[in-house]
């Protein structure tokens, strides 16, 4: 009886053990409530022929910040915790529109040279200088080539998604593709054939998913996509209408791709949709953002919104109208940075810092 009861308790061990290796986010301890008790700058840039698309940083005092605009004079900046200073290189010929990282000496950006021949530019920072890594063409007559967003689960395994733009005699064009470093080398992972514009690309493990925007030209209306890649094919999970929805997008918060259509947010499991949160709120257009479920920051037209797992509640006002937030935050342990677009020719970075 004695060797029985052992044997069962053994037994219900050892299942245990395998369940939590196969599950692991199941045995995760539950989030605190993150706080809100913020203290907020505004930073004003004078940058007449640039715009900020994209910031990305490894500590407070360590910022990267890359815009559309200027040359390459201008168009990238670094914060050291005291002041915004232009950055010049002159091997980044293109416009930057997205940057990402893992630490102080591994930052990646991605752009495009317009009308240039060169294609779309892949550039990386050692923690000492900016060089060129990798330069994405194509054999087929283009116009363009645009690299709008980068993103990786560590060093060895990175992604970057953007547009091929042409012409095909009667309307212009585009063709959404790809790409992925394993370390060494950049390659194509995918590229539509279809009319197709791939603006963010975020992973889940050995899950890839990428947000697409075209124009239907039958009906003039945008068709708003999100596709996963397998085995380097596309595959279509959701599609809609822009008239219909009137907002879509993708973000990854602790490690999970959530999907924003309309006013709901979403996750993607056992290929289908499971509903995380609604946000019933006027003013709401942009995906989520976060550190965890229960601390997360929502963009809206006229400040930001926090939730906490239990409410929203607003922990920012935007100061005037006719300005808005523009590519992802960068978010720190204590930190948050949002780059805001406004008329004129000044680019404004709104710091939010928690304060015992």
């Amino acid at each position: 009886m004695i060797r029985k009861t052992c044997l069962i308790v053994s037994m219900i061990t050892l299942l245990a053990l395998c369940s939590c290796e196969d599950n692991p986010s199941e045995f995760e301890p539950e989030p605190e409530p993150g706080k809100r008790n913020y203290v907020w700058t505004l930073d004003t840039l004078d940058m007449p022929m640039n715009y900020i698309s994209s910031v990305w940083g490894a500590s407070p005092d360590d910022v990267w910040a890359v815009g559309g605009g200027g040359t390459q004079y201008d168009r990238l900046l670094h914060y050291d915790g005291t002041e915004w200073t232009t950055y010049t290189n002159e091997t980044i010929w293109c416009s930057g529109f997205t940057l990402f990282g893992f630490s102080a000496d591994d930052v990646w950006m991605g752009g495009g040279a317009g009308w240039l021949e060169h294609g779309a530019g892949i550039w990386h920072y050692d923690g000492a200088e900016w060089k060129q890594n990798y330069v994405y063409s194509i054999e087929e007559d283009y116009y363009s080539i645009n690299i709008y967003d980068m993103w990786g689960t560590s060093p060895n395994d990175v992604y970057a998604c953007g547009v091929i733009s042409f012409f095909d005699g009667t309307n212009e064009c585009w063709r959404g593709f790809v790409l992925h470093y394993d370390g060494t080398n950049w390659r194509e992972m995918a590229r539509a054939d279809f009319n197709s514009q791939f603006l963010r690309i975020r992973a889940e493990n050995d899950k890839v998913y990428v947000f697409s925007y075209g124009i239907n030209y039958e009906t003039g209306d945008g068709d708003v996509e999100f596709y996963q890649v397998v085995d380097n094919e596309l595959q279509q999970i959701y599609s809609n209408k822009e008239s219909i929805i009137s907002w879509a997008g993708i973000s990854s918060i602790y490690g999970k791709v959530y999907f924003t259509v309309g006013n709901d947010v979403f996750y993607y499991k056992s290929n289908d949709f499971k509903k995380f949160i609604s946000i019933n709120m006027n003013n709401f257009y942009r995906p989520i953002f976060g550190r965890n479920e229960k601390d997360i920051f929502i963009c809206m037209k006229d400040g930001i919104v926090h939730y906490n797992g239990t409410d929203m509640e607003y922990l920012y006002k935007l100061p005037t109208e006719n300005i808005s937030f523009v590519g992802d935050p960068l978010i720190l342990e204590k930190d948050i940075i949002f780059s805001i677009l406004c008329p004129g020719p000044y680019d404004l970075v709104l710091h939010g810092k928690l304060v015992e």
